[in-house]
């Protein structure tokens, strides 16, 4: 072997040591913070891709007698993960898993933690649904700090950055509902419809330039001969929005024809934002009347994709 042969493969497992090394340090698992104290796990990032290995909800549930007892395969790390960091609204702070448990999570059970989070307000009973969260959950402890964790911003509906949304929203509203039309049919004319701007109900956004907003809209529809109170159906749109140097526009707007109740609707809760090197992850949980799910989405330039859907529960 030559000197110069030598010194290639010594450079190349150095190279490779740093890059497991680094690799390592950013291997953490997430998971959702109920108000509880129990931590639902749902997605595991190992420097590079994401996975989530926790188990699935179930009815028919063997739940561990404690976290040693937890197969290795659900963490998806090394080691059991007994001791988590909180990102919560007030602050970070650390917690100790005290025994793994389940919850009910509309018509299936899920396998969570329970830790020694103790909630500033009495939670309420186990049985409302969809349960509120808390905050993030990130474990090991330290993870956090070493990638970039950011909040996801709720953002006032009185702000001014909301009146440069509103052209687009509204144009991305009836494009979209054009498109529910041409598929199913709709119970209200265009005409009478699409002049209506819809009302924003809630818009969360990250980052700066470029800013990147989720938005929930919705518009209410009531046939000739109703009154204001009454209620004929309901388009709800979820969209994603980039407002760059170009201005604002559209990455992606769906619009469903809900009944007066919403019952088939989905409402986002911002967990938080991850940056690996020049990638951007946004955590979120989705839940309506009968559903609950986690999920981990990639925020690229044209498009917002899908990475992880873990489903905590669905009747």
């Amino acid at each position: 072997m030559t000197p110069r042969t030598l010194r290639a493969l010594t450079i190349g497992v150095a190279l490779a040591a740093a890059v497991a090394f680094a690799d390592d340090r950013t291997r953490f698992a997430v998971g959702v913070l109920r108000r509880d104290g129990i931590i639902l796990p749902f997605a595991t990032f190992d420097g590079k891709r994401w996975a989530a290995p926790w188990p699935a909800p179930t009815n028919d549930l063997t739940v561990p007698v404690d976290v040693r007892a937890v197969p290795k395969r659900w963490w998806g790390l090394d080691g059991a993960l007994d001791m988590w960091d909180l990102m919560l609204a007030r602050g970070t702070r650390a917690t100790r898993v005290v025994q793994p448990d389940w919850v009910d999570i509309h018509c299936a059970r899920y396998i969570g933690l329970r830790t020694d989070y103790q909630p500033p307000d009495p939670p309420p009973p186990r049985g409302v649904q969809p349960y509120p969260k808390d905050g993030l959950a990130v474990a090991p402890p330290g993870a956090a700090a070493r990638v970039e964790l950011a909040r996801v911003e709720n953002v006032p509906l009185h702000a001014n950055e909301i009146r440069a949304l509103l052209p687009v929203v509204h144009r991305s509203f009836n494009d979209a509902e054009r498109e529910v039309e041409s598929r199913f049919g709709h119970p209200i004319t265009r005409r009478a419809r699409e002049g209506v701007l819809p009302d924003v109900e809630a818009v969360y956004a990250y980052g700066d330039s470029p800013r990147t907003y989720y938005v929930e809209a919705t518009r209410f529809y009531r046939t000739l001969g109703q009154t204001a109170d009454q209620c004929a159906g309901i388009g709800s749109g979820t969209g994603w929005f980039v407002r760059d140097g170009g201005g604002v526009r559209v990455l992606t707007m769906i619009v469903d024809v809900l009944n007066c109740r919403r019952e088939a609707g989905s409402y986002m809760l911002p967990l938080g934002v991850v940056k690996a090197g020049d990638r951007v992850y946004w955590l979120a949980q989705f839940a309506g009347w009968g559903h609950e799910r986690y999920v981990v989405l990639e925020l690229k330039k044209k498009s917002v994709d899908v990475v992880i859907n873990k489903w905590g529960g669905a009747c």
